[in-house]
């Protein structure tokens, strides 16, 4: 299939956001094995047209579509002028959408959505702060610890734990996880330094102890803006309380969900690729 990108922003010599998404398109069209080209122009040649974007949308006399990314007024037109532009355009392109919410909204038939891509930035494994000391008795649950562990992506979490009488329980955790490295910085006595480090660098706070009095590492945490784990205090709001082991592997299995994994060029580029073929057909 040989497309050709309109791209409005490179006549203007703009090398804007619409620009960015021309080019990414045109890299991952051409990685599937498509003949892409990027112009400000249509080309009749082309099997597609696809216009960035649909406010200067030029008819091409192939199979054209326009990337609607959204109808909020501005200073060059109203959002009823940009609903009346599209439903015009309707007539000799396919609009396809950033979202569903957007289709839904324009009410206009023939309309498509593709979701929005993304670079693919990696992520950092979540940090998650632990301060406080273990005592003989249990009393600070660190089981429930140890438990954890063997639910999680180890790739995907990092532990600061500051604390006396760890070092035990690491040690035993790291016997039983050789194939999943624990990722742990661990300060066996406490300093003030380093626990201000900590509450500064840190996503949450994990409060595993199941006494009834309010544990100070969650005051400091709530301080300092950290997202507290922990079983549920009556005087401080705890983001995500747990009450058992359940419910605390569940906990964590949530907060690694990324919703957009899967919004690559190349994703973005094949759901195209799906319309455009339909269309050639």
């Amino acid at each position: 299939m040989k497309v050709n990108i309109v791209n409005y922003e490179q006549g203007l010599g703009i090398n804007g956001i619409l620009t960015k998404y021309a080019k990414e398109m045109q890299r991952a069209l051409i990685d599937l094995g498509h003949l892409c080209t990027v112009s400000h122009l249509p080309d009749k040649d082309a099997d597609i047209n696809h216009h960035i974007n649909y406010i200067s949308y030029k008819p091409s006399g192939t199979i054209d579509t326009t990337m609607i990314t959204h109808v909020t007024g501005d200073k060059s037109k109203t959002e009823k002028q940009k609903i009346d532009l599209i439903k015009k355009q309707s007539k000799t392109a396919i609009g396809i959408c950033f979202s569903q919410k957007m289709k839904d909204r324009l009410g206009i038939d023939n309309l498509k959505v593709v979701l929005p891509a993304h670079d693919s930035i990696p992520r950092r494994p979540r940090i998650v702060a632990i301060a406080t000391n273990l005592y003989p008795d249990g009393r600070k649950r660190e089981d429930m610890f140890m438990k954890l562990f063997k639910t999680i992506d180890p790739e995907k979490f990092a532990f600061r734990i500051v604390g006396e009488g760890w070092k035990k329980t690491l040690d035993a955790l790291a016997k039983k996880s050789e194939k999943k490295k624990i990722r742990v910085q661990y300060l066996p006595y406490f300093r003030a330094d380093f626990y201000q480090e900590l509450l500064d660098t840190s996503d949450y706070l994990l409060y595993t102890g199941g006494e009834d009095a309010l544990a100070q590492s969650i005051i400091d945490a709530k301080q300092a803006g950290l997202r507290i784990i922990a079983p549920p205090q009556e005087d401080i709001e705890v983001e995500y309380p747990f009450k058992d082991q359940k419910e605390l592997n569940y906990i964590f299995s949530q907060i690694t969900e990324n919703p957009v994994e899967e919004w690559t060029w190349e994703n973005y580029a094949k759901a195209h690729l799906d319309i455009w073929k339909k269309l050639c057909k």
